[in-house]
């Protein structure tokens, strides 16, 4: 970053001891899974290749800790995005290009001015699934109450894809939301510090902003963390890095810096 950047995000020493950091974590993993309910009738194999680039592969297990650790829970979506994605808003722009809660698109089936749908769910399926996937984040959220931290987890394609087409020479991208939910931003900064120190190349909401919220009466806050794929998988064979494990323990070792005042 540039030094300007740097004094912007600087941290204050003072403040973090005054504030001291959350006394839980609460990791949201929306992502991760290419599973469907067995009712749906479809599969990881009905997906399109651009379809495929959306899946957050594997980063159930990149965040989550090898070994359970106080303090520390998650929340992992069991079911592919393309049935329902639960990390959308109620009425979500991406609506109109078929990317909202149900993913309903029209693609080329191949052959000149031919097209076929993609759906894998009904609205009335994505919408219980989603109801009731708030619901739970809701309630771990409230039986966790104040102090915690939102860690909401993701990982982004490498190559252009639906979500985004022009992609940056980004390893670790960090959103947050501009309204009561955003952390401090001393906290932020020992964030960007944290992966600046280890050599990634850090984007403050870009290429994706904001992070996921739900509606519950405890002052918690919330911070995205998205991994570029590069970093710890090989997108063509769908398979794990030899760098996999140090992506983990470089987050392993952020949460300690969430989790106390150093």
């Amino acid at each position: 970053m540039e030094d300007s950047s740097k004094t912007k995000w600087e941290s204050n020493e003072s403040t973090a001891r005054a504030l001291g950091c959350y006394k839980s974590l609460l990791l949201h993993i929306p992502h991760s899974s290419i599973a469907f309910p067995v009712h749906s009738n479809h599969s990881f194999n009905d997906l399109d290749d651009e379809e495929k680039l959306l899946i957050d592969y594997f980063t159930d297990k990149l965040f989550i800790p090898d070994e359970k650790v106080d303090n520390v829970e998650n929340l992992v979506y069991p079911y592919c995005r393309l049935y329902c994605d639960v990390e959308r808003l109620m009425k979500d722009p991406l609506e109109r290009e078929g990317l909202g809660i149900s993913y309903n698109r029209v693609v080329s089936s191949g052959s000149e001015d031919s097209c076929t749908f993609h759906s894998f769910s009904t609205r009335n399926e994505a919408f219980h699934q989603y109801v009731d996937f708030h619901a739970s984040a809701i309630k771990r959220l409230f039986e966790m109450g104040d102090n915690t931290l939102l860690l909401d987890c993701h990982s982004f394609s490498n190559l252009p894809n639906l979500l985004n087409p022009t992609p940056k020479d980004i390893d670790i991208c960090i959103g947050y939301n501009d309204d009561e939910t955003c952390p401090e931003k001393w906290l932020v900064g020992r964030i960007v510090q944290h992966f600046e120190s280890l050599g990634y190349i850090v984007g403050i909401n870009e290429p994706f902003s904001n992070s996921k919220t739900f509606d519950v009466p405890v002052v918690y806050h919330s911070i995205m963390i998205e991994i570029n794929k590069r970093l710890y998988m090989n997108e063509e064979t769908l398979e794990k890095k030899e760098s996999f494990m140090s992506v983990h323990q470089h987050l392993m070792s952020m949460y300690r810096i969430l989790l106390k005042n150093d």
